[in-house]
């Protein structure tokens, strides 16, 4: 049983647990950086000055028409940093955001990227892998196509692909998206710094406000995952546009199935609030650091 309280407020990493489970899916709070980041950091994708990463938040299911993903939260740490410290923050400048990988619907053998546009210093070649050229202007000003099999390369560039790519630029969350298909996989890659979390250690005072935060965090990751599955099915020679509905009512269910659980949890005393001690007002809690709440205890 979570119990919330004033002055003991909890972490949300069992009740992420808890309610992923609900899908079938996996919450870690702490993850090893997938085998994905050595290319990614190789090719200029993320970086990191001491070549170390963290994976705070890690999340593992499957989605729409069963589709396997995860989605990763990932940043750039430091070599001074304590190693077994799972938050601590990197100081320097280097990547923060998130890495989302779905399973491609077929297999190829080689390994393609889509990065950022960079004018006249684009490398000719990138880790041994060729620019890719393609007669769409438009989209050769904001990204450049390396792969190491150009028609394979081709093939995953379809014009809904590309344009699609191209209407994400225009939204805050998608700057920055950057593209890899590697293993049988296409990973996404935003740089999203620490606005957008999933897995950080937050806390909650009362069960409701672990209901708003939990769910907040829950129909950011819903809603980008249905993001990145239409991206994701244009890779191939057929459109979305007859199944766009369906996937966001499918993400819309989810999200209402989470605020459903929390609610029963909440009604049956699974999760419950803890009564604010006496000698605090509701303003003095909202003001005043947990970890000083001790300190404002009357005195005799």
């Amino acid at each position: 049983m979570t119990a919330f309280s004033f002055e003991t407020p909890q972490d949300l990493q069992a009740l992420r647990v808890q309610l992923y489970d609900v899908f079938g899916w996996q919450y870690r709070a702490k993850s090893v950086p997938p085998p994905i980041l050595p290319l990614l950091n190789a090719t200029g994708m993320l970086r990191s000055p001491s070549g170390l990463f963290r994976c705070n938040g890690h999340i593992i299911g499957k989605g729409y028409r069963d589709l396997s993903f995860e989605i990763l939260e990932i940043s750039a740490r430091d070599t001074e940093q304590n190693l077994e410290e799972p938050f601590a923050r990197f100081a320097g400048e280097g990547f923060s955001g998130l890495l989302v990988s779905v399973d491609h619907y077929t297999g190829f053998l080689g390994r393609t990227v889509i990065v950022r546009d960079a004018g006249i210093l684009n490398p000719k070649t990138l880790q041994d892998m060729s620019r890719v050229r393609l007669v769409d202007a438009g989209f050769e000003a904001l990204f450049e196509v390396y792969s190491d099999d150009q028609v394979e390369g081709r093939s995953l560039m379809t014009p809904d692909f590309m344009q699609r790519l191209m209407d994400f630029d225009g939204f805050d969350i998608f700057k920055g998206l950057q593209i890899a298909f590697l293993g049988n996989r296409m990973h996404a890659l935003l740089p999203l710094g620490e606005e957008v979390q999933f897995g950080s250690d937050r806390r909650a005072r009362s069960a409701e406000e672990a209901k708003t935060a939990i769910c907040k965090e829950m129909k950011l990751v819903f809603g980008l995952l249905a993001d990145i599955d239409a991206l994701h099915a244009c890779a191939r020679a057929k459109t979305e546009d007859e199944i766009q509905a369906e996937r966001r009512e499918f993400y819309d269910a989810r999200i209402a199935a989470v605020e459903a659980a929390v609610d029963e949890a909440i009604g049956n005393g699974t999760i419950k609030t803890a009564a604010r001690p006496k000698f605090m007002t509701e303003t003095g809690s909202d003001m005043v650091d947990p970890a000083l709440w001790g300190m404002l205890r009357p005195r005799v």
